[in-house]
């Protein structure tokens, strides 16, 4: 055999081995995802209880506010990991050790220009927000400890391009997975030994950070020994190169935060405590929608960092399609499942007292199906450095939202229905509108190349709710979980059936299939 087929025999086995993770990092997530949203679903209600109603409005707003810190260091590495995850794809260690090293300094250099920021919001947080007569001294210690929270967690993109390079994105989930799993465990261990307090619920945010951070930098080692973090591998050009990106990824960001974050915040200021908190509730079932579909769809990201390394045009189209088709298709079945059933969910949820919540979600959830099926685009523009466009588009309709947003909350009585509507208007305009089209043009494809998707993703979202409806007039779930739980999992296990059988290809069955249990295989491949 001549050099060049075992050459040619060799790149075949380290693309199989590479491809082969795809469902590994699917399975992993899918996991952590189902941790997140277990834990985000039942320590809403133990907040409340705990602190009441008024007071547990802080939180999703000190959260809110971290978003702002994130805003900047996030986009820093993404941008960072793009270049390190690609120069270890080509197997050049000295641009990978160059990229590292400048990436992991610039990170640092970055947080601490940002630490006198977290430090003044903090301090006037109790002064600009209404915070429900909490203690000035608690509020501020609890803003400080969750923005650091936020800046410590921004060296995961940084660390996680190494995993992101050889497609061992299990780590990364595997290492938030502790994160939330040590967040919720002190969370509750603190309040019961002491008390609940909001100190001691920022604490439990900056420990389990660290713990994440050190998990991932001990696995960093392991992954790619070769890996070196040195001050003679810092390049100030690269550096310079890199943030260009990160830069316009930053605008980018901060546009993002002009939609529900900032919503939030003019709810406080505008509205008072009590409705910013049930806006906040609106927003953390969102925040659930949007963690289970980028869970989804980050699984896409080395493959489409792989596809743009080796050149391959029509492979990166294809992820991104097969992507899209995926996750909007398997998203349209809970949210149409929370429409149908919202009545039984909140009352077990949060108890009896909440119907106010209901149009809220009418008006929200269903635009996010739009958003389900077009998050995995947003890692085009990023892989094609071509984020200028995409900030401008972003923090247009972000300024536009706010705009509307304020007519609403000054000129009307519509309340935070009127600031849903706006935030579904613009979120229409950015994610409908303006991706499929930009991203068609960067991957030179046809315009409607990537409507297609939106257009399956929104009939089975109509057929679930038809289904639903129909379902429902015959027969009512009572307001006991485990009567909601089976008749989740029931449903969808017929409806995951159902699109696998009929709405996917052999090809993108064959990259699910790998971590479904045997029997929904076998019920699929009949």
């Amino acid at each position: 055999m001549e050099v060049g087929d075992l050459a040619k025999q060799k790149g075949t086995k380290d693309e199989d081995q590479f491809s082969s993770k795809v469902s590994y990092n699917m399975a992993i997530n899918i996991l952590r995802t189902v941790v997140m949203a277990l834990f985000g679903f039942l320590m809403v209600p133990y907040y409340i209880d705990q602190f009441g109603l008024a007071t547990y409005a802080i939180l999703p707003l000190a959260t809110s506010i971290s978003s702002y810190v994130l805003a900047i260091t996030d986009p820093l590495g993404d941008a960072f990991a793009r270049y390190t995850s690609i120069a270890i794809q080509k197997n050049d260690m000295g641009l990978a050790n160059r990229t590292y090293s400048s990436s992991m300094f610039g990170m640092m250099r970055c947080m601490a220009v940002l630490i006198p920021l977290v430090v003044l919001i903090s301090l006037a947080s109790p002064y600009v927000f209404n915070v429900a007569g909490s203690a000035t001294l608690d509020v501020q210690i609890m803003f400080a400890m969750i923005l650091l929270s936020s800046l410590l967690i921004s060296f995961s993109a940084c660390l996680g391009s190494v995993f992101m390079a050889y497609n061992k994105l299990y780590i990364i989930y595997a290492s938030k997975t502790v994160y939330c799993v040590a967040q919720v465990v002190l969370v509750i261990l603190f309040f019961v030994m002491h008390g609940a307090s909001l100190p001691l619920l920022g604490a439990s945010y900056v420990i389990a950070s660290v713990l994440m951070m050190l998990i991932m930098a001990i696995y960093v080692k392991k992954v790619c020994p070769q890996i070196e973090l040195s001050r003679k591998n810092y390049d100030r050009k690269m550096l310079k190169d890199m943030s260009s990106l990160g830069m316009w990824a930053t605008v980018s960001e901060f546009g993002t935060l002009m939609y529900i974050e900032a919503s939030l915040i003019m709810v406080n200021i505008c509205l008072g405590a009590t409705e910013q908190a049930s806006f906040s509730i609106v927003a953390n079932v969102i925040s659930m929608i949007h963690t289970a579909t980028t869970s989804l769809a980050a699984v896409s990201v080395p493959l489409v960092y792989r596809h743009f390394a080796n050149k391959d045009r029509k492979g990166l189209v294809d992820t991104m399609v097969f992507f899209m088709k995926f996750t909007g298709m398997v998203m349209a079945f809970p949210v149409a499942f929370i429409i149908l059933f919202m009545p039984q969910i909140l009352e077990l949820w949060l108890g009896p007292g909440y119907e106010n919540l209901y149009d809220m979600l009418y008006i929200m959830l269903p635009m996010e199906i739009s958003f389900c099926t077009i998050r995995v685009l947003l890692t085009v523009p990023i892989v094609y450095v071509k984020m200028r466009p995409v900030a401008f588009a972003t923090a247009a309709f972000g300024v536009l939202n706010v705009v509307m947003c304020l007519v609403v909350l000054t000129f009307t009585d519509l309340g935070t229905l009127g600031v849903c509507a706006c935030w579904a208007v613009s979120m229409f305009l950015l994610k409908v509108v303006f991706y499929p089209l930009y991203c068609s043009k960067l991957t030179k494809t046809k315009k409607l190349q990537y409507l297609t998707p939106l257009l399956y993703s929104h009939a089975m979202f109509a057929v679930v709710l038809i289904i639903g409806c129909l379902f429902n007039s015959v027969y009512t779930i009572s307001t006991k979980w485990i009567s909601v739980i089976f008749a989740f999992v029931a449903a969808f296990t017929i409806y995951f059936i159902i699109i696998m059988r009929f709405l996917f290809n052999k090809e993108e069955k064959g990259m699910i299939l790998h971590f479904l249990p045997g029997f929904i295989q076998r019920a699929i491949e009949r």
